[in-house]
């Protein structure tokens, strides 16, 4: 039932969504991350968006920048350090990719040592649905905070003519925990799906039907903590209409759990692992390489690469 419903929106069954980018190898919503996920063989990356105090949208997960960065070593002397109280130029001053390196030592590369956080339309400069076939899930992180910001996130993606095709699959899909945007973007931008995101670790029946309740006013799918996807949950959600994607998902006993409760796709930190789950990693390396250039190329690495094919050579 739930693969008619997400052939509906022209996608494909599973949905397979990486979560801030290749999150498990690469450090959150980075260049690299996203990067990663690409190659993966994966549908969509899921990317967390901010504003800054001059008006700009960012990637971002966290309201604050202390875990992820180095803001208070840059800017000492503030004393407030959420990323809505700092401008671009300030956001780009700060180091977004050390932290992984110290928490993941068997993951840690040295160009992960200096990143930078990304705007919106870095990302889709980076990304391009259009070439890439890779769609993007944006997740409207504490919209409250921000006036306005579905109006600018909509305009953005329109300026960059990022625009949904008649009988295509969608480039965008929108994720939010709040009711009061998703219901926002349904009117500036029905074209592309939406999803509501839930927080809670149980539910109860009860609660799940009121959740189902609310998603059918604003959203066409419901994106629930994969450890409450029971089955009968996402039978009741199919019941009216509405697709399922459980988050986090990122080991292959999860997968098959999920699978056999009939889950419409999934969200993880390890695109390739689910990529290569749903053998879906060569069909993506085949339809990059008819792109025609390397999107991908990244030129530290292709020096490197030619230096040891010279010596290969020789």
């Amino acid at each position: 039932m739930g693969k008619k419903i997400i052939e509906k929106y022209n996608l494909d069954y599973p949905i397979l969504v990486a979560h801030r980018g290749s999150s498990f190898t690469a450090p959150e919503s980075t260049a690299p991350a996203i990067k990663q996920a690409i190659k993966s063989g994966i549908d969509y990356i899921e990317l967390d968006l901010q504003q800054t105090q001059d008006g700009e949208l960012v990637i971002f997960h966290d309201t604050n920048l202390l875990r992820l960065t180095d803001a208070k070593r840059v800017f000492p002397q503030r004393e407030n350090y959420d990323l809505q109280n700092f401008n671009l130029a300030e956001l780009k001053k700060l180091n977004y990719g050390s932290w992984f390196n110290v928490k993941n030592p068997g993951r840690a590369q040295a160009d992960y040592s200096n990143l930078e956080i990304l705007t919106l339309s870095e990302v889709l400069a980076l990304v391009n649905p259009s070439k890439t076939g890779v769609g993007l899930a944006l997740e409207l992180k504490s919209p409250y905070l921000y006036e306005e910001i579905e109006e600018t996130l909509v305009k953005e993606l329109a300026a960059a003519n990022v625009l949904e095709t008649k009988n295509k699959k969608p480039k965008i899909i929108f994720l939010s925990f709040s009711p009061a945007s998703l219901k926002k973007l349904a009117k500036l931008r029905p074209e592309s799906p939406r999803l509501l995101l839930t927080k809670r670790n149980f539910v109860s029946p009860k609660r799940w039907q009121r959740w189902l309740d609310l998603t059918e006013e604003i959203a066409d799918g419901i994106a629930p903590k994969g450890h409450v996807s029971f089955p009968w949950y996402i039978g009741a959600a199919h019941k009216r209409d509405l697709f399922v994607l459980p988050y986090v998902i990122n080991r292959s006993w999860q997968l098959k759990i999920m699978s056999w409760f009939s889950a419409d796709g999934y969200i993880t930190d390890r695109p390739k692992l689910l990529a290569n789950f749903y053998d879906r990693v060569q069909e993506i390396s085949e339809s990059v390489e008819e792109l025609g250039e390397n999107i991908f190329e990244n030129k530290e690495e292709k020096s490197e690469q030619e230096s040891k094919n010279n010596k290969k050579d020789n």
